[in-house]
């Protein structure tokens, strides 16, 4: 993934050359790579290296290798003696079998993701915090490609947690972080309290924002994410968000 860096602009959370000298543009300034000559550099995204070290956005990796140092996806990178990631290494990860199980990059384009070895299932998430996935079973867990749903032989995953009570067997993702079973609705790994599984539904445009709330509603309740709303609330905010769908 990594490649000679070649970019002029300043484009946010990504490497530029300036003034014969690398940067990255962060979110409230500019960081100078010092010591680093564009022509000995390498990079992809926030990830990056030249021969003597490498960094992810304008903070160096303490101890990796630029040798052996490769991007794995947006959020974990690897090296000869351990797993990267913005908030550091994952401890004793076993570094042969471990692999991404998704791009990294969550909806607002923030690192998040899954990945596994062959003890343990890992969680990236959108804050850059990465927890062990208790009680899940690598040799049989994947994610379903979005950043934030899993499923192994016995559960289904919403951000790193099962989801409680899902039968499996009936589950189904609905959209904008919905999902039902047989018995139960669902927001991430919550149950929605109140929820007709069968005549719940998402309003939600598909294309609607990536920073937009939540919408659904089902023959008895009005729901605004996973919380009982009143009608006229809710109506309100569904005409504001058709509003700005058709101003987009």
């Amino acid at each position: 993934m990594l490649r000679w860096i070649t970019n002029k602009e300043n484009v946010l959370n990504e490497f530029f050359i300036k003034d014969a000298s690398v940067y990255f543009s962060g979110v409230y300034a500019d960081t100078l790579l010092k010591g680093v000559n564009p022509k000995d550099y390498q990079c992809w995204h926030y990830w990056g290296k030249s021969s003597s070290a490498c960094f992810i956005g304008g903070k160096r990796l303490r101890g990796a290798d630029p040798n052996t140092f490769r991007v794995l996806n947006y959020a974990y990178a690897i090296d000869e003696t351990s797993i990267y990631t913005s908030s550091g290494r994952i401890v004793d990860a076993h570094l042969s079998t471990f692999q991404v199980l998704d791009s990294g990059q969550n909806h607002v384009g923030a690192p998040q993701g899954y990945a596994k070895d062959c003890r343990n299932v890992y969680f990236h998430n959108g804050d850059g915090k990465v927890k062990c996935v208790r009680n899940a079973d690598p040799s049989s867990f994947y994610s379903l490609g979005d950043t934030f749903f899993a499923i192994d032989k016995q559960r289904v995953y919403a951000y790193g947690k099962p989801l409680t009570k899902v039968d499996l067997s009936s589950w189904e993702l609905l959209s904008h972080w919905y999902s039902r079973d047989a018995k139960r609705v669902y927001y991430l790994n919550r149950e929605i309290k109140g929820a007709d599984k069968d005549s719940f539904k998402v309003y939600t445009p598909l294309d609607a924002s990536p920073f937009a709330d939540h919408l659904a509603r089902n023959q008895k309740h009005f729901f605004w994410n996973d919380e009982i709303t009143d009608e006229a609330q809710w109506f309100e905010q569904f005409h504001q968000m058709d509003l700005e769908q058709s101003t987009r």
